[in-house]
């Protein structure tokens, strides 16, 4: 399949944008902001850069009708088809297309069949992103998937089955490129992930998130019991919880270490004899996240700064060193002169 490449890329929000998306899912966790919303417009050749290059397969998608037809792209606003309604829109897709496909199967598979005969105006703009993925789906032998917030397409749309076919679009050897600003899609989707931050890609933070989204944080873990009073009550004490919330049948606590918590919570769950109906990893918001890749790039330039200032105060006592070993050696004192 097409691999899609984004070199030094100036549109809307994006600030010189470069990220290689290979076959497999790549996922990117971006607010509008740092131009998550425009990252599909670009990459669809909706938006013309400014500066820089979009590639898809070698080819410019912005110039390039024959790329477009086999791109699967769903927006973060899909404008309103111009039909009568939903059925007779995809029915005018399938026939651009070149596709036999019943458009009324088409819309009962993918859970839109009670709308067919609603206009894509009245539709809404969730139904219309539902309708966009939809016959994204629908595509054969695709160059690549761009979507955009795929675990939100709306009421009708099934999270685990949206979920279902990226995975498998990614497996078959699809360049699937997805957008969201949640880390717990993010976290759900799974595939490779990138940090859009101000425009900018400018870090891929690995498993699991709940730790390296923000290096160096406490770690938080949420439990469920019917006994979380008693639980509560013996956790605070533990060496290895730092805080704690409780909260009716809900229980977070905080540690530097997940291990160490870990043990702690089923150490005085067994002590007590407590079941936990539920544990997890609680991931990062998003804001937390922005904050520490600014403070990490922060750290970046501290050392950097530190560095080059030390090498250049190095260069310079070379400098006068060796400055003063070729200098002339002072001529003889002839203060005092001879006595008689």
């Amino acid at each position: 399949m097409s691999a899609l490449e984004l070199e030094g890329v100036f549109a809307g929000a994006l600030q010189g944008a470069t990220l290689a998306i290979p076959a497999g899912l790549t996922v990117v966790l971006a607010t509008p902001a740092d131009g998550g919303s425009d990252l599909p417009l670009v990459s669809g050749g909706l938006l013309v850069p400014r500066r820089g290059t979009v590639r898809i397969g070698g080819l410019d998608p912005a110039r390039s009708p024959e790329v477009r037809a086999r791109l699967g792209l769903v927006l973060a606003e899909e404008s309103p088809f111009a039909a009568p309604s939903l059925l007779e829109a995809v029915r005018q897709m399938l026939a651009l297309r070149g596709q036999a496909s019943d458009p009324r199967v088409l819309l009962d598979r993918h859970g839109l069949g009670a709308v067919s005969g609603v206009s894509p105006e009245k539709a809404g703009a969730q139904a219309r992103r539902h309708l966009a993925w939809a016959l994204a789906l629908e595509l054969v032998e695709p160059h690549a998937l761009v979507v955009h917030e795929p675990l939100s397409l709306g009421p009708l749309a099934s999270r685990e089955r949206t979920r279902t076919e990226l995975l498998a679009r990614a497996e078959s050897g699809v360049p699937v490129l997805v957008v969201t600003a949640s880390p717990r899609d993010a976290s759900e989707l799974g595939g490779s992930l990138v940090l859009l931050d101000r425009g900018r890609f400018v870090r891929r933070p690995g498993p699991p998130l709940a730790t390296e989204l923000v290096p160096g944080a406490n770690a938080t873990l949420w439990l469920h019991t019917p006994a979380a009073r008693a639980l509560a009550g013996a956790l605070v004490g533990d060496p290895a919880v730092a805080s704690l919330e409780w909260d009716q049948g809900e229980i977070r606590v905080r540690g530097a270490d997940v291990d160490s918590l870990s043990l702690a919570v089923l150490r005085h769950a067994r002590a007590l004899n407590t079941p936990l109906s539920s544990i997890g990893m609680a991931l990062p918001a998003l804001e937390e996240v922005r904050a520490a890749t600014a403070g990490l790039w922060r750290a970046a330039y501290d050392a950097a700064f530190r560095t080059a200032t030390a090498q250049a105060r190095e260069r310079e006592e070379a400098l006068a060193r060796q400055r003063a070993a070729s200098a002339p050696p002072p001529p003889p004192s002839t203060e005092g002169g001879s006595g008689t």
